[in-house]
């Protein structure tokens, strides 16, 4: 029986399997071609993911189709062991995760309707639960966090671990992945909120238990809860449901665009505008009035965090039977590419992680600009995972020349070339990055992959990550980008997109350094390692602990703070909880609110400035102005630019860096505060990739390139993928002699800066040998 664990290997947490490390990446792909296995296995992938039911959801047997004909199936535990089989002769020493839908069947639904997702009117919307081994017609989407559904769930998945350890594949199971929802990957298909026919939920018997005990841990008593909500009469029984009038922050954003393309934002309103009157409503701008709707924030923090806690109830489950002996997975923490709200899987990572039931959590990387010149964006804070000893799983969802024409184009994979180099992109992210991965081929019957020169390509990855592998590997990073999860039910769906998906779409692989990625909260970890430079990319909201923890961090080491847009603008311990002196006593300057829309763009004012070096003065800053598409969803994804409220510097002591181009105001600026470290704020949301790598440089970080290109770096490899054709110089941190691990050649020796001509999407890998 193997036995299959996360441990630190020249340090960093790794997957061990009977104490040999499995470096990246992984398998999902369908079983009916075996030749296509074999291949692959001799390619060097050992671990493959299959995908599977419980006999609870499929019993298997005979039965009768819509149109009459008699038909039979396998069950859940038939499928696999059909799958294992065909895996097993094709490659005989593959280790096997089990993908376990534990979805409840059409009859339980039927019985269940307290535990089924309800609107304020006692109604259920018909919904389709769909994966790639299921398909569900169902009256109502059931309950993401019912009690009956985890105690009937629990039981079928030690059902199947009884069928399954009875088999002779049981020793080739290395682990769990659990997978419930739409699309495995646990949120409810059916909407939370249904503006356009005033429908609002979660009504449920089975949610309204869950959110009240949510409430009685974060809370303790009801007076607590009163004093929180500011409601004397709030009760942990009958916890708020809020209606569709308090929940308009989520979709502010929309009555903003619509009001700017009326003139609203010049002052030429031409029947539209938008009343937000603080005193009253239930927003500030994008932001939610915390002083008089915490409940709200409250309300949608449940609806996630109660996710959370079913992930990490069926994980106990597969702890209980199995100890530490394999592995536990599921896909959670998706903050990118995602509703932020209705879909439940975003604001409690830290819960499941800091459960130490799970060993590793998943999402595919996002949809957007993937092809030749462009990169795959990642939808969590993969540093978080590193310093609990667990690890993050990108599904590997890479397209190839080998797609359909709506991919190829939509890609820009148009040929074998191609494809080897985003592939050799992606494969170079996640060995530097130190993410784990599987390739996830979703074709039927297979074949995104099903080329010779691809499966070549994957054995020279292996051989490359065996080498990674053996020698030292810890992280020596010198910035790191900062995320907070519960900002996110403070603030509009739009601007959490915009901050933490497009943004990470369009610029944090490009600021020539390699950077890594923490919630907050890791800010108070005696553990985390001290870094150069700080970027608080949606610290909105923070408790007085926190604001401590975070300037006790920036003090150990003097180093160099950004702060985007409005941090801290929320302290739920202030008796103001919503204000600019949360703002100011954080980042340590004067600022001043504007209430209405205004444009985020600003120049640099000094160019001479030793924190500007990289700044381009013609170019206008404070917004996205790259080509940010997805190649999924036909169209350009990116709104207009825009802030509400806006901020502005209002400090006399303050070196202003930048100043907004349609009124009067500093926009960037600069102070070193007493204790020492330094203090940079952005009021716009964001910052492009130029202007951090010049703080970076400032604050004394090392970059490898000034081209924004695509570059992913560690201590023993750097990664270089092209945007556009010409000459690029590396620099590197000590002379070496960098060696191309695909072309199996020196580029030079005893060198600190190397030239190189690329072409637009090309990929260069150098293994840095002192």
């Amino acid at each position: 029986m193997a036995r299959a664990c996360i441990q630190k290997h020249n340090g960093e947490p790794s997957i061990i399997v009977d104490g040999k490390p499995y470096p990246p990446m992984a398998m999902t792909v369908s079983m009916k071609k075996p030749d296509y296995l074999r291949h692959l296995g001799e390619s060097g992938i050992k671990i493959y993911f299959l995908m599977c039911n419980t006999d609870w959801l499929e019993p298997g047997g005979e039965f009768t189709d819509e149109s009459g004909n008699r038909s039979s199936a396998p069950s859940g535990t038939e499928r696999f062991c059909r799958q294992a089989e065909t895996l097993l002769a094709a490659v005989p020493d593959a280790y096997i995760i089990v993908r376990i839908g534990l979805h409840p069947p059409l009859d339980w639904i039927e019985r269940h309707r307290d535990d089924l997702m309800q609107y304020n009117d006692g109604s259920l919307k018909p919904t389709i639960v769909a994966s790639e081994v299921h398909k569900q017609h169902l009256p109502g989407m059931y309950s993401l966090c019912s009690d009956a559904w985890r105690q009937d769930g629990a039981e079928a998945l030690q059902e199947f671990f009884d069928t399954i350890d009875r088999t002779p594949y049981a020793g080739r199971v290395i682990g769990y992945f659990l997978a419930a929802g739409g699309t495995s990957e646990w949120y409810p298909c059916n909407p939370l909120t249904d503006y356009a026919n005033h429908l609002y939920g979660d009504f449920s018997p089975a949610f309204r238990r869950e959110y009240e005990r949510i409430l009685r841990e974060k809370y303790g008593t009801e007076e607590a809860l009163r004093r929180a909500w500011r409601k004397p009469d709030a009760t942990f029984a009958a916890p708020i449901i809020p209606p569709l009038e308090e929940r308009v922050h989520t979709r502010i954003d929309d009555k903003i665009l619509d009001a700017m393309l009326n003139f609203e934002s010049a002052e030429r309103t031409i029947g539209k505008k938008i009343e937000l009157n603080p005193a009253d409503q239930t927003n500030i701008g994008v932001f939610l009035n915390a002083d008089r709707f915490q409940h709200v924030a409250d309300f949608y923090h449940a609806w996630h965090r109660g996710v959370a806690n079913t992930i990490i109830h069926f994980a106990r489950v597969v702890r209980r039977r199995y100890a530490d002996t394999k592995l536990v997975g599921a896909f959670y923490g998706s903050y990118g590419c995602t509703d932020y709200y209705d879909l439940a899987t975003a604001e409690a990572t830290l819960p499941i992680l800091d459960s130490g039931l799970l060993d590793f959590l998943a999402a595919p990387g996002v949809y957007n600009n993937r092809e030749p010149g462009g990169y795959v964006a990642q939808r969590e804070m993969q540093d978080s995972f590193r310093l609990r000893n667990q690890i993050y799983v990108v599904e590997e969802d890479s397209r190839t020349h080998l797609e359909n024409d709506f991919y190829r184009d939509s890609m820009g994979l148009y040929d074998i070339a191609d494809t080897i180099h985003t592939l050799k992109r992606d494969f170079a992210r996640n060995l530097c990055e130190d993410i784990y991965a599987w390739w996830f081929d979703q074709h039927p019957d297979g074949g995104r992959y099903e080329h010779p020169d691809i499966y070549a390509l994957f054995k020279r990855q292996q051989e490359i990550a065996a080498y990674a592998y053996s020698i030292p590997r810890e992280k020596h990073n010198e910035i790191a980008l900062i995320f907070d999860q519960e900002s996110l039910h403070y603030v509009s769906q739009n601007t959490s997109s915009l901050m933490l998906d497009l943004y990470r779409t369009s610029d944090l692989a490009r600021i020539g350094a390699p950077v890594d990625y923490y919630f907050h909260d890791d800010l108070a970890r005696p553990d985390m390692p001290d870094y150069k430079l700080y970027v608080m990319i949606n610290t909105f909201v923070l408790t007085d602990a926190e604001r401590q923890a975070i300037t006790a961090k920036l003090t150990r080491n003097n180093a160099v703070a950004v702060w985007l847009y409005a941090p801290g603008f929320i302290n739920p311990d202030a008796e103001q909880r919503i204000g600019n002196a949360n703002i100011e006593e954080l980042i340590g300057m004067k600022i001043k609110r504007i209430d209405r829309t205004c444009s985020p763009r600003f120049k640099i004012t000094d160019p001479a400035h030793p924190a500007l070096s990289l700044a381009d003065p013609d170019r206008r800053y404070g917004y996205i102005d790259r080509d940010v598409h997805s190649n999924v969803w036909l169209g350009n994804v990116l709104p207009p630019p825009y802030m509400y409220p806006g901020f502005l510097i209002d400090d006399p002591e303050v070196e202003a860096l930048g100043r907004y181009l349609n009124f009067d105001g500093v926009a960037l600026g600069l102070k070193v505060q007493p204790a020492g470290w330094t203090s940079i704020y952005c009021a716009p949301q964001i910052l492009r990739s130029e202007l951090l790598a010049g703080f970076a440089r400032y604050a004394g970080c090392h970059l490898y390139t000034h081209t924004d290109d695509c570059l992913y770096a560690n201590d023993n490899f750097v990664t270089i993928h092209a945007k556009t054709t010409g000459k690029r110089t590396l620099y590197f941190p000590w002379p070496c002699n960098p060696y191309e691990v695909y072309e199996k050649r020196f580029y030079g020796h005893n060198i600190t800066e190397l030239e190189v001509d690329m072409r637009l999407g090309e990929t260069l890998m150098f293994l840095l040998k002192k």
